[in-house]
């Protein structure tokens, strides 16, 4: 397991925790709620989003939320199963089922008994073992390879996904019996380019976790640098956003500037052509009684609006052309020019 991984497994013990995981914006505000709803029950539960957004934090957090927190977290990737292994894994085999089986071997399902079972990328499985997963959900039991006993589960099921898995049935490649079963809740993660309030919390977060790792001394970033992170779409999602802030504070001396990020990282579409006195102000001394999320919000803030109103600027006006070259929809841009009181 990564040490993100660990990371996350060791902190995800409550809400407050999970914020500072991922971030504190609106979208993650209406994540907890629906996790904190869906926690509370034993409903199968369907977490739905790209690459790195944190599907795992999340299926970890409903089952510390849940009245099963006290049992096992089983988590398997379907992904890396080979077809010819996944019913002996998923299912567990008993002694002399098949030429190598010296022992009884439990299954993953026998493994997460009274706990929860997250099975990530679960669309990688086979027609067959889906098939056969149907009937051990349904049935509540489970037959080990070389077994005629059935046994009893009692486990709550996680399932992950990063396509859609109603587009996956209606191109035949998921049984849509298993889909509406799995179906009772679903958790759509956002990718980190649709919450970009959240992109300078969790890099300055991850700045310093890499700078004590390191033992490094390292002051932030530039505003420079700032407008990079927020501009970039982060197709990596919070996972690449880590990677990059930890070769950053690897790579620089004291302050994390563009050219630290750039090494590694595609240059955003739109050309940032900031003047220096148009830029935010280096980072203040935190104020009394506001916190480093809500300083950050608030720096995030003003460098969109800062951003806006230079693009504005190069387009003299031309709000279209303006949403156009900074990748939003024109109805988003006119919502910002209305919160942020832009003539």
């Amino acid at each position: 397991m990564q040490r993100g991984a660990s990371l996350a497994k060791r902190l995800v013990g409550s809400e407050a925790s999970m914020y500072d995981l991922m971030g504190y914006s609106q979208v993650v505000h209406r994540l907890m709620q629906h996790i904190t709803q869906v926690a509370r029950t034993d409903f199968t539960v369907i977490i739905q989003g790209e690459t790195g957004t944190g599907k795992e934090l999340v299926a970890r957090c409903i089952h510390q939320q849940s009245p099963r927190a006290s049992g096992a977290f089983v988590a398997v990737d379907c992904g890396a199963i080979p077809d010819n292994l996944a019913e002996s894994e998923l299912f567990g085999y008993m002694k002399g089922a098949f030429t190598g089986a010296a022992c009884k071997k439990a299954g993953y399902f026998e493994l997460a008994q009274s706990g929860t079972l997250f099975l990530d990328e679960i669309t990688n499985l086979s027609p067959t073992i889906q098939m056969k997963l149907l009937r051990s959900i349904q049935e509540h039991h489970i037959v080990p390879l070389g077994s005629e006993t059935c046994l009893q589960t009692n486990i709550r099921l996680i399932a992950a996904t990063n396509v859609s898995l109603e587009e996956e049935v209606q191109a035949g490649r998921f049984r849509a019996d298993l889909f509406h079963r799995l179906n009772e809740f679903t958790v759509l993660l956002h990718p980190l380019r649709a919450r970009r309030e959240d992109i300078l919390f969790l890099a300055e977060r991850f700045r310093r976790e890499v700078a004590t790792e390191l033992g490094k001394e390292s002051h932030g970033f530039t505003p420079e640098a700032q407008a990079y992170l927020l501009m970039y779409d982060w197709p990596g999602n919070v996972r690449e956003l880590r990677n990059a802030v930890r070769r950053a504070v690897l790579l620089s001396h004291r302050v994390i500037d563009c050219k630290h990020l750039r090494q590694t990282l595609t240059p955003p579409a739109v050309t940032l052509r900031v003047a220096e006195n148009t830029i935010l102000p280096p980072l203040p001394p935190l104020p009394h009684g506001q916190g480093l999320h809500e300083l950050v919000r608030d720096m995030a803030e003003q460098l969109e609006k800062t951003l806006i109103q230079q693009m504005l600027r190069e387009t003299h006006g031309n709000k279209r052309l303006a949403a156009q070259r900074l990748q939003i929809g024109y109805k988003t841009l006119f919502r910002k020019l209305q919160a942020y009181n832009i003539q």
